[in-house]
């Protein structure tokens, strides 16, 4: 993480240091240090530094002690606190307890996780019945077990997938991964029209529910269909 969410003009940095510590110090139970995950020593370590640092910038601003000595010793400091504060903010960062008050008084922007979605593989197999329209064309109605009676996508899915060669009476299919022809149906009744040049062909067809957008949960596929083209 990038340390300019600590200051680097020293007015401006002491004051950081000395009210975040005050914040990490409120006596409430639990501290806002321990409601934040920073180790207990962690927090011992920012108080100390805290009593360092309002020393030094006294000092820098005292005209008997300001000088090139006490200049090295404040960028020094500043550099050093960077070091050890910037993995504290990271922790603060991604807590899940912080809060906006949290973000302003660290001055660092809440991390927030997506939640993840797991998608089930769809297990229940595409269940076809069709009717054959002529020249070329056939409607398909897939439904699952449970919607025996109406066509129905199943349960996660939004799509049925289809792969086909067209051949004759005599065509050895191959198995659906090896089908040349694929096309996708967002609803479960959908026509496929083949041209009137088909036919008096054969289709050879199989089907599988899908989710587009999520390929890797598809149902096995169903059957080789063996289905004559009008």
């Amino acid at each position: 993480m990038s340390s300019s969410r600590i200051p680097s003009a020293i007015e401006k940095f002491f004051g950081y240091v000395e009210t975040t510590n005050n914040y990490l110090q409120k006596p409430i139970v639990p501290t806002n240090g321990q409601r934040l995950t920073l180790a207990d020593a962690d927090v011992l370590i920012w108080s100390n530094q805290a009593d360092i640092g309002a020393k030094l910038f006294l000092a820098k601003k005292d005209p008997l002690q300001k000088g090139p000595s006490i200049n090295k010793k404040v960028k020094e400091f500043i550099s050093d606190f960077k070091i050890f504060a910037e993995p504290q903010l990271d922790i603060i960062a991604t807590c899940l307890a912080a809060t906006t008050d949290d973000a302003l008084m660290f001055n660092v922007v809440l991390v927030r996780k997506k939640r993840t979605t797991i998608f089930a593989v769809i297990t229940e197999k595409c269940n076809v019945i069709f009717t054959l329209l002529g020249g070329g064309k056939i409607q398909f109605k897939c439904r699952t077990t449970k919607d025996a009676k109406r066509g129905a996508l199943a349960l996660g899915a939004n799509a049925v997938e289809v792969v086909y060669i067209i051949g004759d009476s005599n065509t050895k299919a191959p198995s659906a991964d090896e089908m040349g022809n694929g096309k996708l149906f967002s609803k479960a009744s959908f026509i496929l029209s083949l041209g009137t040049i088909n036919s008096q062909k054969v289709l050879y067809i199989y089907f599988r529910w899908t989710n587009i957008k999520h390929p890797e949960v598809a149902s096995p596929w169903s059957e080789l269909q063996i289905i004559p083209i009008v």
